[in-house]
């Protein structure tokens, strides 16, 4: 499959219950749902088809995901290992639960030295991002 078709797809990809859309100029994407063994393989296909098509950066807002299990931060930190160069995984709007998650699996300085909390663009999410 072409990538242009696959980018295209994931502008209103629906698997299960994790929807993901890719954000344009920012080179990312947005999720609504759950990340999960069931949807995993979409997040993959979209990550990648997305990093290999780009440049800089790499986004994900996450703000809208209702829950994610350990083999969907798993992919989240292997996209992040992925990306050549300086080139940055940005992750967005973490829930503190799954913060939590990656400070005991010990992936803290993988995956959120990127984090923010405001996506390019400046769609608000509401989230409390700090851990205690």
């Amino acid at each position: 499959m072409r990538a242009e078709k696959v980018i295209a797809m994931v502008g209103g990809v629906g698997n299960g219950s994790l929807r993901i859309f890719f954000t344009g100029p920012s080179a990312g994407v947005r999720c609504e749902g759950d990340i999960d063994a069931t949807t995993r393989p979409v997040l993959i296909q979209a990550l990648t088809v997305i990093s290999e098509q780009t440049s800089g950066d790499l986004h994900a807002d996450l703000g809208d995901v209702s829950f994610i299990d350990v083999g969907g931060l798993r992919v989240l930190v292997e996209t992040g290992c992925r990306l050549a160069g300086e080139r940055r995984f940005i992750v967005y709007a973490l829930k503190p639960h799954t913060r939590r998650i990656i400070d005991m699996c010990g992936w803290t300085d993988l995956l959120l030295t990127g984090v923010s909390s405001t996506p390019p663009g400046g769609r608000a999410v509401s989230h409390s991002s700090d851990v205690p």
